[in-house]
């Protein structure tokens, strides 16, 4: 089969053809795909078109919401002229010339051409399918598919070995149906044989070769022609690839043995290599887990704390029950590259957990950007994360690459994500879902592969009931869940925590190092840390900044938030610590003034 790959695509009600050149096309909503669909329910890359000398099958590239044939879902199948797949409210039909070749009616040349230019086509589809490849199951089927094709055998089985061991079986037969329990239609004894033969075993009649003549197994199955061929590689032996026909002796010939010895060299070059990038990976992440435990992994970011209170993780410190179980929920999902949701009182450490999980994760060589979503206002903060092009608006004198740019491969964390307004929530959602972003005044789209972590002090689930946080965001960003622990559940950490701040404050602000009294810890660990490890800080700093030696009781300014909103400025004559805070409090109290108003904004018909 020669020429392009035609098809017929439609979608609300609109249809359009298309045709792509070689043996090869894939179908999504990704600029890179052959063909793009504006489906919302296509995935980046869903599915692939591939030409086997004669045949077209359908790949599904393990979609969201899957491939569909007849209404059933498909990983592998072969093309008829008939049939229609469909992706969403989209549907795809084989046209042209190809759907013809399909039916059968094909052209006198065609009728012409000699069989060795049909299985140099196979040979080349199978070559170009490998490089886009990595799945053992889809590799191992696309194997199957070609023997049969090229040998003209009733059946293909492929057995792959992992430590001596089968790790996948897979049988196909003609039709290219799956094949039930693959590893009970061959004998065992033939197999072991076939592993052990240095060169391909081929067998005109198993049941009357002596050497497998009584074999049990061999004569249940009706097993007469087989053709086995090991995919060996540099001295190794990967797997085995074999064919067989139980209706006919003598059905492989000499050159069936040299294709599929080929075939089975292409494929052990492809799977060797598969396998020692699949075992690098392995290497990593064991590694990465080894440097986590031993608490060795430098982040490359000077102003990290050092690692304290038996976390593993650099820069967080507490040995509370509540830290632990932080600790060990994070532990968990470090590996995993899907968004995560930081929940939790403003100043209990969101972004230092941000971090953690990007330094000590598998994207810790990228780049980990931060941005605060309720710092700018929509024009300003569509700009910071999506980037501008020149002219795109007064003072953009050059294109900008933003947030998204930036920490393409590596990390994103989005803080007070609540924030946000409708507007940008949707392109926002646009971005989690596609992979893909338009800088401010461009037309281009462009991919980038981003982990988001975003951060929020708010009750989400309460916005979504009130209608300010869409619901399908919520869920797109909560993923994975992490509550961070208010300082006041952390029992026994204060005292940690302060004395630590107290070493690190003198040592930025060149002052002596001051130390804590029994009665200051006492009242240190009384207190309700309304603003939380933040608030402890700046207590500390305080602390280093006004005096020397041992910190005392009565030198601590600690008030609940309340008390001082209700007293107000405590006046010209009181303590400064008392003043400090008292403006401290005030700021505070009038950013969420504001922050409040902001979405109240957003949430008015006026602003939408």
């Amino acid at each position: 089969m020669s020429g392009p790959l035609e098809f017929r695509v439609e979608r609300d009600k609109l249809e359009r053809m298309v045709s792509v050149d070689g043996d090869q096309a894939v179908f999504g909503r990704g600029s890179d795909c052959d063909v793009r669909l504006e489906d919302p329910k296509a995935s980046r890359a869903h599915c692939r078109f591939e030409r086997l000398g004669d045949d077209l099958f359908l790949v599904d590239l393990d979609s969201r919401n899957g491939t569909w044939v007849d209404g059933v879902r498909v990983d592998r199948r072969p093309m008829g002229p008939r049939d229609v797949v469909r992706i969403g409210s989209t549907t795809i039909r084989v046209a042209g010339g190809l759907a013809e070749r399909l039916s059968g009616i094909e052209s006198t040349q065609t009728q012409a051409e000699p069989r060795e230019r049909g299985m140099l086509q196979t040979l080349l589809g199978v070559a170009r399918t490998l490089g886009e490849e990595d799945r053992p199951e889809q590799v191992a089927a696309l194997l199957v598919d070609a023997a049969v094709s090229l040998c003209r055998a009733e059946r293909g089985f492929v057995f792959l070995l992992e430590n001596g061991a089968t790790s996948l079986a897979l049988g196909r037969n003609f039709a290219r149906e799956p094949i039930p329990a693959p590893e009970q239609k061959v004998s065992r004894t033939l197999l072991e044989r076939a592993f052990e033969a240095e060169r391909p075993l081929r067998l005109e009649d198993a049941a009357s070769d002596g050497e497998f003549a009584g074999v049990a197994s061999i004569s249940d199955l009706g097993l007469r022609s087989l053709l086995a061929v090991p995919l060996r590689h540099r001295g190794h032996v990967l797997g085995m690839l074999l064919v067989d026909h139980r209706l006919a002796s003598g059905a492989f010939r000499e050159d069936d043995v040299q294709l599929l010895d080929g075939l089975a060299s292409l494929a052990a070059i492809h799977l060797s290599a598969a396998e020692e990038r699949r075992r690098a990976k392995v290497l990593q992440r064991k590694t990465s887990s080894l440097q986590r435990q031993l608490g060795k992994r430098v982040e490359p970011d000077p102003t990290r704390l050092d690692t304290r209170g038996g976390s593993g993780f650099s820069g967080i410190i507490g040995a509370s029950p509540s830290m632990q179980r932080l600790y060990s929920d994070m532990e968990r999902i470090l590996d995993s590259e899907v968004p995560v949701l930081l929940e939790g009182e403003s100043g209990t450490g969101k972004e230092l957990v941000a971090r953690a999980l990007h330094f000590h994760g598998p994207r810790a060589d990228k780049a980990f950007v931060v941005e605060n979503c309720g710092a700018l206002p929509d024009t300003l903060l569509e700009s910071e994360l999506f980037g501008h092009v020149k002219g795109a608006f007064t003072g953009a004198t050059r294109d900008r690459k933003g947030r998204f740019e930036e920490a393409d491969g590596g990390t994103l964390f989005l803080d007070e994500v609540g924030e946000m307004s409708e507007a940008m929530q949707s392109r926002l959602l646009r971005v989690l879902q596609e992979g893909e972003i338009r800088r401010v005044g461009d037309d281009r789209v462009r991919q980038v592969d981003v982990r988001v972590i975003a951060a929020t002090n708010a009750d989400l689930r309460e916005a979504v009931a009130e209608g300010s946080f869409r619901e399908d965001l919520y869920y797109r960003l909560r993923v994975l869940a992490l509550r961070m622990p208010p300082l006041r559940e952390r029992e026994g950490d204060v005292r940690m925590l302060a004395e630590h701040y107290l070493a690190l404050e003198a040592s930025e602000a060149s002052r002596p190092e001051r130390s804590l009294s029994e009665p200051a810890v006492a009242r240190l660990e009384a207190h309700r840390w309304p603003g939380n490890v933040r608030e402890l800080r700046n207590a500390m700093r305080r602390l280093v900044l006004l005096g020397e030696g041992p910190v005392e009781a009565d030198e601590l300014a600690l008030q609940e938030a309340p008390e001082v909103a209700a007293v107000g400025d405590p006046g010209p004559d009181a303590p400064l610590p008392d003043r400090i805070h008292a403006i401290e409090v005030a700021a505070v109290r009038v950013n969420r003034t504001t922050s409040a108003a902001r979405r109240d904004c957003s949430a008015s018909p006026a602003s939408r």
